[in-house]
């Protein structure tokens, strides 16, 4: 439980709010390339 507190602690902070956008912001393009990239082999093949 000492990490989840933490962790909250963390996200209540300016620097955790904008780590954490960053975070899922690099998740988003991540997921958006890799569907781009199935998409495209489907078509391929």
């Amino acid at each position: 439980m000492g990490y989840f507190y933490s962790l909250v602690n963390y996200l209540k902070t300016d620097k955790g709010r904008h780590d954490c956008l960053d975070y899922i912001r690099a998740i988003v393009i991540m997921f958006a390339v890799m569907a781009g990239i199935r998409i495209l082999v489907d078509i391929i093949l």
